[in-house]
């Protein structure tokens, strides 16, 4: 089944900001059902009339969109759209089109700290909730009361999160993944991603946490505009594989595969409103190449469904008329499919209230997407037919090789043939995965993906639903804390001393703590006893270790709390949790001893004319002052 439908285009204003507050701003933006206006403000009507006051009507420009959200207003006010609202509107179409077997994309599009985030991921995971997490719950739901309904329904469900990051594809979901994957395009599967981490999930709460532990590794960062700027676009897959039975004959059934894209653009900005410098600025310059790259391509689509509507004969060529330049970008090549292909696309372009020239940009870059028409078909037994396909391919292309190697022996051609055939080779065997081969892959990715933040000095503690909840600190390993100048980079990082030898060297060495800078490939050794809970520290080659502000050049005990200096920029402190509970221990017994003396009737007198009773409370305050006083040693 094959349906043209164009792209469904939604308007959501967010409400002033506020840095737009403290300035005055006004708002510009009006909505009323389907239509959007925007109201040129004073001081550019001014301008336009050099500086002559003309009392008429300021200039208004309307457009109308399938979906106007109006959320800038009160949260009583009618017009207000909630998160549930816009999930009600285009979640559930996604959905419905997705179990219908429809490739769908979202994307959301807008200027820096327009709300983008906010549409698609919300905050919290509760109520305000965004569309990416209410689409993953409703989806399960879905799928439970299906297969409840019909015992020849079974669901499979995959998903993989990339950012494009400086035009440089990377992998959310595998931090051993390479910095830049290879993006491919197949004749039947379209432009795909090389080696790109496919999860099974089998829950909302699986496939939560894989969308929580990819937001970590998201690269952010703050600008003028916006205190956490999203400065590269990501892209969250969902493949839904729907299975049916047929019960008369067990060895058939038939397969719908469908392919949700939910998209968060990276927010267009300008250099003068961020005050970007440096990184930032450059980061900024390649998010606006690759926007601009999308504005292209919805631009040449749109222009020839226009042409097509009117009959208007072509100006030039007809392969320079249909030429969309989808490989501009990383961006576009990827979403090739999801404009102008076989996609069912929602576009959510999220504005300003104040800012009268982004609001303007992105409702003229909205009002062109809604002209895009695409073709969607219904993808049934997609990976039976695949799998077909390419294992004739690799049988052409082994035939093709075998009578290319003996005329050219090394040739480009003979290389070329043998990247191709390990591709093919690669996508056959991922096809032909069975379920259970894939969920083991992805427990061991679990599993790998911890042992590697681990080695990095993250812990993160996982509760009950296997959701990351923060930093952990373990209970009863000691551990070292890094220290900073800057309070949001301290006790970042927890690195786990093992008992026995744990050797703390240089990044580039094989040392069980990598640390950065002037640190040697063996610096020192933690020794750790874990009978007697001793820990010492050792240098090695009198690098330089600094234990509580005083260099040491031979092994010296350590206590909890010592702060440690390692090279000339790593700073940590050390927690002992054994060490200081038995030191807790210690002081509890000495106090209940001195209570224990306090309750007592009658006091023996010493020879001197004191009593042992005062002198048990001499001795226990002794202890006690140079309990504290230890502490305090340590901590500073």
């Amino acid at each position: 089944m094959t349906e043209q439908k164009n792209v469904v285009v939604a308007v959501r204003c967010r409400p002033l900001n506020a840095r737009e507050k403290t300035r005055g701003a006004q708002c510009l933006v009006a909505m009323d059902n389907q239509q959007t206006t925007l109201l040129q403000p004073p001081q550019d009507e001014a301008a336009t009339h050099s500086g002559k006051s003309t009392g008429g009507a300021r200039r208004q420009r309307t457009y109308n969109f399938d979906y106007s959200y109006w959320t800038a207003g009160d949260t009583a006010d009618p017009r207000y759209a909630s998160q549930e609202t816009v999930f009600n509107d285009i979640g559930r179409a996604v959905l419905g089109h997705a179990l219908s077997g429809y490739h769908c994309c979202v994307f959301a599009y807008g200027q820096t700290g327009s709300g983008k985030t906010h549409t698609m991921m919300g905050k919290d995971h509760g109520r305000d909730a965004g569309l990416i997490p209410r689409i993953c719950q409703e989806l399960f739901a879905s799928i439970h009361r299906e297969c409840q309904q019909s015992v020849s329904v079974s669901f499979r469900v995959e998903v993989s999160y990339l950012e494009i990051y400086n035009e440089r594809v990377r992998d959310l979901l595998n931090p051993l993944s390479p910095e830049n994957l290879r993006v491919r395009e197949h004749p039947s599967l379209g432009p795909y991603v090389e080696d790109l981490t496919k999860a099974a999930v089998s829950s909302y709460t699986e496939m939560l946490a894989h969308m929580i532990q990819g937001n970590k590794a998201r690269t952010v960062a703050a600008t003028n505009m916006n205190a956490t700027s999203s400065r590269s676009h990501a892209v969250f897959t969902i493949v839904v594989t729907r299975r049916t039975a047929n019960l008369e004959a067990d060895d058939q059934a038939t397969e719908r595969v469908s392919r949700i894209s939910l998209v968060d653009l990276a927010g267009s900005e300008r250099a003068n409103a961020t005050m970007a410098t440096g990184v930032r600025l450059k980061e900024g310059a390649r998010i606006n190449q690759s926007l601009a790259a999308l504005g292209k391509v919805i631009s040449a689509l749109a222009d020839q469904e226009k042409k097509h509507k009117t009959g208007q004969p072509p100006v030039v060529s007809a392969q320079q008329r249909n030429f969309v330049p989808y490989r501009d970008s990383v961006l576009t090549w990827l979403l090739k499919d999801s404009l102008g292909g076989n996609s069912r696309t929602f576009m959510i372009a999220t504005i300003s209230p104040a800012d009268y020239s982004e609001t303007l940009s992105t409702l003229r870059y909205a009002d062109r997407a809604k002209h895009i028409v695409n073709v969607a078909t219904v993808n049934e037994d997609a990976s039976v037919k695949l799998v077909r396909q390419l294992k004739e391919e690799i049988a052409e292309l082994r035939r093709q090789l075998e009578q290319a190697a003996p005329a050219a022996a090394g040739a480009g051609s003979g290389h070329d043939l043998e990247e191709q055939l390990a591709a093919d080779e690669k996508l056959v065997a991922e096809l032909n995965q069975s379920w259970e081969e894939k969920l083991r892959r992805t427990q061991t990715l679990q599993q790998e993906r911890e042992q590697a933040l681990q080695a990095l000095g993250i812990a993160v503690d996982m509760n009950r639903q296997g959701m990351g909840v923060g930093l952990h600190a373990p209970r009863d390993i000691p551990h070292l804390v890094n220290l900073n100048e800057d309070p949001l980079m301290s006790e970042c990082l927890v690195y786990n001393i093992k008992p026995g030898t744990t050797l703390v060297g240089g990044s580039n060495g094989d040392a069980d703590i990598k640390l950065g800078g002037d640190v040697a490939p063996r610096h020192c050794l933690l020794e750790y006893d874990v009978d007697s809970s001793a820990l010492s520290v050792h240098p090695i080659d009198d690098n330089l270790v600094l234990v509580n502000g005083q260099r040491i050049e031979r092994p010296m005990q350590l206590k909890s709390g010592y702060r440690i200096i390692i090279g000339t920029s790593s700073v940590f402190r050390l927690n002992h949790p054994q060490q200081a509970r038995r030191e807790r221990r210690v002081l509890s017994q000495q106090q209940q001893q001195q209570q224990q003396q306090q309750a007592s009737p009658a006091a023996t007198t010493r020879a001197d004319g004191t009593s042992l009773t005062d002198s048990g409370d001499d001795q226990l305050t002794s202890l006690t002052r140079a309990s504290e006083a230890s502490l305090v040693t340590g901590s500073d």
